[in-house]
Protein backbone atom coordinates (compact mmCIF):
# COMPACT_ATOMS: atom_id res chain seq x y z
CA UNK A 1 0.00 0.00 0.00
CA UNK A 2 0.98 3.44 -1.26
CA UNK A 3 -0.41 5.23 1.29
CA UNK A 4 -1.78 5.18 5.27
CA UNK A 5 -5.45 3.45 5.26
CA UNK A 6 -7.10 7.43 6.26
CA UNK A 7 -6.01 8.11 2.75
CA UNK A 8 -7.61 4.96 1.50
CA UNK A 9 -11.17 5.83 3.22
CA UNK A 10 -10.98 9.47 1.87
CA UNK A 11 -13.60 9.76 -1.32
CA UNK A 12 -12.37 12.64 -3.89
CA UNK A 13 -14.61 15.68 -4.10
CA UNK A 14 -16.53 15.00 -7.18
CA UNK A 15 -17.47 18.66 -8.94
CA UNK A 16 -20.22 19.37 -11.16
CA UNK A 17 -19.97 18.60 -15.05
CA UNK A 18 -19.59 21.58 -17.28
CA UNK A 19 -22.33 23.13 -18.24
CA UNK A 20 -21.98 22.54 -22.13
CA UNK A 21 -21.43 18.66 -21.64
CA UNK A 22 -24.96 18.73 -19.12
CA UNK A 23 -26.39 19.94 -22.09
CA UNK A 24 -25.49 17.82 -24.37
CA UNK A 25 -26.28 14.60 -21.89
CA UNK A 26 -29.80 15.76 -21.08
CA UNK A 27 -30.46 16.93 -25.02
CA UNK A 28 -31.30 20.45 -22.81
CA UNK A 29 -31.13 23.27 -26.31
CA UNK A 30 -31.54 26.14 -24.05
CA UNK A 31 -29.83 27.80 -21.35
CA UNK A 32 -28.62 26.08 -18.05
CA UNK A 33 -29.43 27.89 -14.55
CA UNK A 34 -26.65 27.08 -12.68
CA UNK A 35 -27.89 28.34 -8.38
CA UNK A 36 -26.23 25.84 -7.18
CA UNK A 37 -22.86 27.07 -5.58
CA UNK A 38 -24.09 30.26 -3.84
CA UNK A 39 -22.19 32.56 -6.36
CA UNK A 40 -22.58 35.91 -7.27
CA UNK A 41 -25.55 36.21 -9.98
CA UNK A 42 -24.30 39.16 -11.05
CA UNK A 43 -20.86 38.28 -11.94
CA UNK A 44 -17.99 40.04 -10.98
CA UNK A 45 -17.09 43.95 -10.88
CA UNK A 46 -16.61 45.93 -14.16
CA UNK A 47 -13.72 47.39 -12.46
CA UNK A 48 -12.37 43.67 -11.62
CA UNK A 49 -12.80 42.83 -15.43
CA UNK A 50 -10.71 45.92 -16.28
CA UNK A 51 -8.01 45.30 -14.29
CA UNK A 52 -7.99 41.02 -15.02
CA UNK A 53 -7.67 42.40 -18.54
CA UNK A 54 -4.84 44.83 -17.97
CA UNK A 55 -3.03 42.53 -16.27
CA UNK A 56 -3.49 39.33 -18.46
CA UNK A 57 0.34 40.07 -20.37
CA UNK A 58 1.86 39.91 -16.91
CA UNK A 59 0.97 36.72 -16.27
CA UNK A 60 4.74 34.86 -17.32
CA UNK A 61 6.14 36.51 -14.06
CA UNK A 62 5.26 35.44 -10.70
CA UNK A 63 2.83 37.15 -8.06
CA UNK A 64 3.57 39.18 -5.38
CA UNK A 65 4.05 36.84 -2.79
CA UNK A 66 3.13 38.93 0.37
CA UNK A 67 0.01 40.60 -1.63
CA UNK A 68 1.14 44.10 -1.00
CA UNK A 69 -1.07 46.55 -2.64
CA UNK A 70 -3.86 44.49 -1.65
CA UNK A 71 -3.02 44.34 1.72
CA UNK A 72 -2.48 47.67 1.56
CA UNK A 73 -5.70 49.14 0.41
CA UNK A 74 -7.66 45.62 2.38
CA UNK A 75 -6.08 47.12 5.90
CA UNK A 76 -6.95 50.31 5.43
CA UNK A 77 -10.35 49.60 4.31
CA UNK A 78 -11.01 47.22 7.33
CA UNK A 79 -9.07 49.23 10.07
CA UNK A 80 -6.80 47.00 10.97
CA UNK A 81 -2.53 46.83 10.55
CA UNK A 82 -1.04 45.20 7.39
CA UNK A 83 0.25 42.54 9.76
CA UNK A 84 -2.91 41.46 11.23
CA UNK A 85 -4.15 39.91 7.21
CA UNK A 86 -3.00 36.83 5.44
CA UNK A 87 -4.27 36.10 1.97
CA UNK A 88 -4.72 32.37 0.55
CA UNK A 89 -5.27 30.56 -2.74
CA UNK A 90 -9.50 30.88 -0.90
CA UNK A 91 -10.40 30.33 1.98
CA UNK A 92 -9.91 26.77 1.64
CA UNK A 93 -6.02 27.25 1.40
CA UNK A 94 -6.27 28.72 4.52
CA UNK A 95 -8.55 26.35 6.47
CA UNK A 96 -5.67 23.31 5.27
CA UNK A 97 -2.56 26.27 6.49
CA UNK A 98 -4.48 26.39 9.83
CA UNK A 99 -4.81 22.36 9.86
CA UNK A 100 -0.53 22.62 8.84
CA UNK A 101 -0.15 25.28 11.74
CA UNK A 102 -2.15 24.63 14.74
CA UNK A 103 -3.32 21.38 14.45
CA UNK A 104 0.17 18.52 14.36
CA UNK A 105 -0.44 16.25 17.24
CA UNK A 106 -1.91 13.16 17.26
CA UNK A 107 -4.52 13.86 20.03
CA UNK A 108 -5.32 17.31 18.84
CA UNK A 109 -9.35 17.68 18.37
CA UNK A 110 -11.04 19.69 15.78
CA UNK A 111 -14.52 20.63 17.03
CA UNK A 112 -17.35 21.59 14.47
CA UNK A 113 -21.26 21.46 14.41
CA UNK A 114 -22.70 19.57 11.34
CA UNK A 115 -24.25 20.04 8.77
CA UNK A 116 -21.92 22.88 8.86
CA UNK A 117 -19.24 24.09 6.03
CA UNK A 118 -18.13 20.34 4.54
CA UNK A 119 -14.24 20.88 3.93
CA UNK A 120 -14.05 21.30 8.15
CA UNK A 121 -14.45 17.60 7.44
CA UNK A 122 -12.92 16.89 4.26
CA UNK A 123 -9.32 18.83 5.13
CA UNK A 124 -9.80 17.36 8.23
CA UNK A 125 -9.99 14.19 7.21
CA UNK A 126 -7.50 14.30 5.00
CA UNK A 127 -4.69 15.33 7.61
CA UNK A 128 -5.73 12.14 9.70
CA UNK A 129 -7.46 14.53 12.86
CA UNK A 130 -9.52 13.71 15.47
CA UNK A 131 -13.33 15.51 14.36
CA UNK A 132 -15.86 16.27 16.50
CA UNK A 133 -19.20 16.86 15.28
CA UNK A 134 -21.72 18.35 17.28
CA UNK A 135 -24.98 18.01 15.18
CA UNK A 136 -26.84 21.18 14.78
CA UNK A 137 -30.27 22.04 17.43
CA UNK A 138 -32.44 22.63 14.50
CA UNK A 139 -30.87 24.16 12.28
CA UNK A 140 -28.75 26.09 14.61
CA UNK A 141 -25.28 25.66 16.29
CA UNK A 142 -26.17 24.05 19.46
CA UNK A 143 -23.27 26.20 21.65
CA UNK A 144 -23.97 24.60 25.23
CA UNK A 145 -23.20 21.18 23.20
CA UNK A 146 -20.29 22.91 21.52
CA UNK A 147 -18.58 24.35 24.76
CA UNK A 148 -19.12 21.14 26.87
CA UNK A 149 -17.09 19.04 24.04
CA UNK A 150 -14.20 21.52 24.51
CA UNK A 151 -11.30 19.48 26.47
CA UNK A 152 -7.80 19.65 27.02
CA UNK A 153 -7.54 18.38 23.41
CA UNK A 154 -9.51 20.71 21.57
CA UNK A 155 -7.32 22.26 18.86
CA UNK A 156 -9.32 24.29 16.71
CA UNK A 157 -12.82 25.23 16.47
CA UNK A 158 -14.78 26.53 13.82
CA UNK A 159 -17.63 28.68 13.82
CA UNK A 160 -19.63 29.10 10.67
CA UNK A 161 -21.56 32.40 10.06
CA UNK A 162 -23.89 32.74 8.34
CA UNK A 163 -23.71 28.65 8.67
CA UNK A 164 -23.39 26.69 4.85
CA UNK A 165 -25.58 25.22 4.68
CA UNK A 166 -28.53 26.77 6.71
CA UNK A 167 -28.19 29.83 6.38
CA UNK A 168 -28.23 30.43 9.85
CA UNK A 169 -25.67 32.97 12.19
CA UNK A 170 -24.27 32.59 15.84
CA UNK A 171 -25.20 35.34 18.21
CA UNK A 172 -22.20 37.29 18.91
CA UNK A 173 -22.66 36.61 22.53
CA UNK A 174 -21.84 33.07 21.77
CA UNK A 175 -19.40 33.56 20.22
CA UNK A 176 -17.80 35.26 22.81
CA UNK A 177 -18.95 32.58 25.39
CA UNK A 178 -16.90 29.77 23.15
CA UNK A 179 -13.67 32.34 23.10
CA UNK A 180 -13.73 32.67 26.43
CA UNK A 181 -14.61 28.83 27.13
CA UNK A 182 -11.59 27.76 25.09
CA UNK A 183 -7.77 27.54 25.97
CA UNK A 184 -6.48 30.94 24.50
CA UNK A 185 -3.00 29.37 24.56
CA UNK A 186 -3.77 25.79 22.72
CA UNK A 187 -7.23 26.61 20.90
CA UNK A 188 -7.76 28.50 17.67
CA UNK A 189 -11.27 29.46 16.88
CA UNK A 190 -12.37 30.72 13.71
CA UNK A 191 -14.92 32.64 12.80
CA UNK A 192 -15.60 31.32 8.72
CA UNK A 193 -17.59 34.49 7.47
CA UNK A 194 -17.60 33.78 4.05
CA UNK A 195 -20.85 35.12 3.79
CA UNK A 196 -20.29 38.37 5.94
CA UNK A 197 -21.57 41.14 2.77
CA UNK A 198 -24.83 39.51 2.49
CA UNK A 199 -24.98 38.86 6.26
CA UNK A 200 -23.82 42.51 7.41
CA UNK A 201 -27.37 44.05 5.40
CA UNK A 202 -29.57 42.40 8.11
CA UNK A 203 -30.66 44.90 10.78
CA UNK A 204 -29.85 41.82 13.08
CA UNK A 205 -26.59 40.96 12.50
CA UNK A 206 -24.06 42.03 14.71
CA UNK A 207 -20.29 43.07 13.34
CA UNK A 208 -17.47 40.56 14.62
CA UNK A 209 -14.44 42.34 12.84
CA UNK A 210 -12.86 43.32 16.19
CA UNK A 211 -12.83 39.61 17.95
CA UNK A 212 -9.74 39.15 16.19
CA UNK A 213 -8.17 41.43 18.80
CA UNK A 214 -8.29 37.78 21.10
CA UNK A 215 -5.04 36.09 20.53
CA UNK A 216 -6.64 32.51 19.54
CA UNK A 217 -9.20 34.31 16.60
CA UNK A 218 -8.83 34.66 13.36
CA UNK A 219 -11.64 35.57 11.65
CA UNK A 220 -12.03 34.06 7.28
CA UNK A 221 -13.40 36.04 4.51
CA UNK A 222 -13.80 35.87 0.55
CA UNK A 223 -14.27 37.24 -2.49
CA UNK A 224 -15.59 34.54 -4.18
CA UNK A 225 -19.61 35.10 -2.62
CA UNK A 226 -20.43 39.13 -2.85
CA UNK A 227 -17.58 39.89 -4.90
CA UNK A 228 -17.86 37.48 -7.74
CA UNK A 229 -14.59 35.81 -7.53
CA UNK A 230 -15.29 32.70 -7.12
CA UNK A 231 -12.91 31.53 -10.27
CA UNK A 232 -10.08 33.21 -8.79
CA UNK A 233 -9.76 31.58 -5.87
CA UNK A 234 -8.93 34.23 -3.29
CA UNK A 235 -9.64 34.49 0.55
CA UNK A 236 -8.56 36.27 3.60
CA UNK A 237 -7.44 35.49 7.55
CA UNK A 238 -7.76 38.44 9.77
CA UNK A 239 -6.06 37.60 13.22
CA UNK A 240 -3.04 38.93 15.53
CA UNK A 241 0.22 39.63 13.94
CA UNK A 242 1.26 35.93 15.98
CA UNK A 243 -1.12 33.82 14.42
CA UNK A 244 -0.41 35.45 10.48
CA UNK A 245 3.10 35.23 11.33
CA UNK A 246 2.78 31.34 12.23
CA UNK A 247 0.31 30.59 9.23
CA UNK A 248 2.71 32.68 7.12
CA UNK A 249 5.74 30.54 7.97
CA UNK A 250 4.07 27.17 6.60
CA UNK A 251 2.21 29.36 3.47
CA UNK A 252 3.27 28.08 0.26
CA UNK A 253 5.07 31.28 -1.51
CA UNK A 254 3.42 32.67 -4.82
CA UNK A 255 0.05 31.26 -3.39
CA UNK A 256 -2.46 33.73 -4.61
CA UNK A 257 -1.99 34.32 -8.11
CA UNK A 258 -1.29 37.72 -10.15
CA UNK A 259 -4.63 37.57 -11.39
CA UNK A 260 -6.30 37.27 -8.49
CA UNK A 261 -4.54 39.63 -6.72
CA UNK A 262 -5.40 42.14 -9.03
CA UNK A 263 -9.09 41.75 -9.75
CA UNK A 264 -9.33 41.66 -5.72
CA UNK A 265 -7.88 45.16 -5.45
CA UNK A 266 -10.20 46.50 -8.09
CA UNK A 267 -13.14 45.02 -6.62
CA UNK A 268 -12.47 46.50 -3.34
CA UNK A 269 -13.33 50.01 -4.64
CA UNK A 270 -16.06 49.18 -6.56
CA UNK A 271 -18.59 49.93 -3.34
CA UNK A 272 -21.70 50.27 -6.13
CA UNK A 273 -21.12 46.56 -7.24
CA UNK A 274 -21.11 45.48 -3.50
CA UNK A 275 -24.67 47.15 -3.17
CA UNK A 276 -26.28 46.00 -6.39
CA UNK A 277 -25.24 42.73 -5.30
CA UNK A 278 -26.84 42.66 -1.59
CA UNK A 279 -29.66 44.23 -2.97
CA UNK A 280 -30.28 42.22 -5.49
CA UNK A 281 -30.30 39.49 -3.11
CA UNK A 282 -32.57 41.00 -1.13
CA UNK A 283 -35.14 41.52 -3.68
CA UNK A 284 -34.74 37.93 -4.40
CA UNK A 285 -34.91 36.61 -1.25
CA UNK A 286 -37.83 38.40 -0.23
CA UNK A 287 -39.74 36.81 -3.83
CA UNK A 288 -38.26 33.33 -2.83
CA UNK A 289 -39.61 34.04 0.55
CA UNK A 290 -42.92 34.69 -0.77
CA UNK A 291 -43.42 31.93 -3.44
CA UNK A 292 -42.49 29.71 -0.77
CA UNK A 293 -45.11 30.49 1.24
CA UNK A 294 -47.81 30.32 -1.65
CA UNK A 295 -46.93 26.63 -2.30
CA UNK A 296 -47.49 25.67 1.23
CA UNK A 297 -43.02 25.17 0.98
CA UNK A 298 -41.58 25.53 4.80
CA UNK A 299 -37.74 27.31 4.49
CA UNK A 300 -34.96 28.93 6.72
CA UNK A 301 -34.46 32.05 7.25
CA UNK A 302 -31.25 33.21 5.58
CA UNK A 303 -28.26 35.75 5.92
CA UNK A 304 -26.79 34.42 2.95
CA UNK A 305 -27.00 34.21 -0.71
CA UNK A 306 -28.73 30.60 -0.71
CA UNK A 307 -32.02 29.31 0.91
CA UNK A 308 -32.44 26.13 2.70
CA UNK A 309 -36.07 24.49 1.75
CA UNK A 310 -38.12 21.33 2.47
CA UNK A 311 -39.58 19.97 -0.91
CA UNK A 312 -41.45 17.79 1.57
CA UNK A 313 -40.60 15.26 -1.72
CA UNK A 314 -37.45 12.66 -2.36
CA UNK A 315 -34.67 15.65 -2.19
CA UNK A 316 -32.60 13.04 -5.00
CA UNK A 317 -35.75 13.12 -6.90
CA UNK A 318 -36.37 16.94 -6.86
CA UNK A 319 -33.02 17.72 -7.50
CA UNK A 320 -32.84 15.29 -10.70
CA UNK A 321 -36.15 16.42 -12.07
CA UNK A 322 -35.01 20.55 -11.92
CA UNK A 323 -31.72 19.27 -14.08
CA UNK A 324 -33.82 17.33 -16.57
CA UNK A 325 -35.44 21.01 -16.63
CA UNK A 326 -31.74 22.75 -17.26
CA UNK A 327 -32.16 24.03 -13.34
CA UNK A 328 -29.06 23.00 -11.10
CA UNK A 329 -29.76 23.30 -7.84
CA UNK A 330 -28.44 21.76 -4.34
CA UNK A 331 -29.87 18.32 -2.76
CA UNK A 332 -29.07 17.95 0.58
CA UNK A 333 -29.73 14.48 1.24
CA UNK A 334 -26.15 13.89 1.70
CA UNK A 335 -26.11 16.12 4.76
CA UNK A 336 -28.88 14.34 6.64
CA UNK A 337 -31.95 16.38 5.28
CA UNK A 338 -33.25 13.38 3.11
CA UNK A 339 -36.34 16.36 1.67
CA UNK A 340 -34.66 19.57 1.28
CA UNK A 341 -32.74 21.33 -0.90
CA UNK A 342 -30.72 24.86 -1.05
CA UNK A 343 -30.80 27.09 -3.70
CA UNK A 344 -28.59 29.87 -4.52
CA UNK A 345 -30.53 33.03 -4.65
CA UNK A 346 -30.16 34.47 -8.53
CA UNK A 347 -31.35 37.01 -10.44
CA UNK A 348 -35.34 37.90 -10.93
CA UNK A 349 -35.38 36.63 -14.24
CA UNK A 350 -33.30 33.56 -12.72
CA UNK A 351 -35.37 33.30 -9.61
CA UNK A 352 -39.16 33.52 -11.58
CA UNK A 353 -37.54 30.35 -13.79
CA UNK A 354 -36.36 28.17 -10.77
CA UNK A 355 -39.81 28.84 -9.19
CA UNK A 356 -41.67 28.00 -12.33
CA UNK A 357 -40.46 24.79 -12.98
CA UNK A 358 -40.49 24.12 -9.23
CA UNK A 359 -43.86 24.39 -9.62
CA UNK A 360 -44.02 21.80 -12.15
CA UNK A 361 -42.42 19.09 -10.11
CA UNK A 362 -43.92 19.32 -7.21
CA UNK A 363 -47.13 19.99 -9.19
CA UNK A 364 -48.41 23.02 -7.40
Amino acid sequence: MFVEEYIERLKPYEGGKPIEELKRQLGIKGEIIKLASNENPLGPSRRAVEAIRSVAESVNFYPDGDCYYLKERLADKLGVSRDNLIFGNGSDELLELIFRTFATRDEDEILYCYPSFVEYKIIGSSFNKRLVEIPLKGFEYDIDALIDAINGNTRVIFLNTPNNPTGTIIKRSDIERVIEASDKDKTLVVIDEAYYEYAIAEDDYEELLDLYKNDNVIILRTFSKAYGLAGLRIGYGIASPQIVDYLNRVRPPFNVNIVAQHAALAALDDDEHIKRSVETNRIGKEYLYSEFDRMGITYIKTYANFILFDAKRDASYVYEELLKRGIIIRSMAGYGYKTMLRVTIGTKRQNEIFIKNLKEVLNV
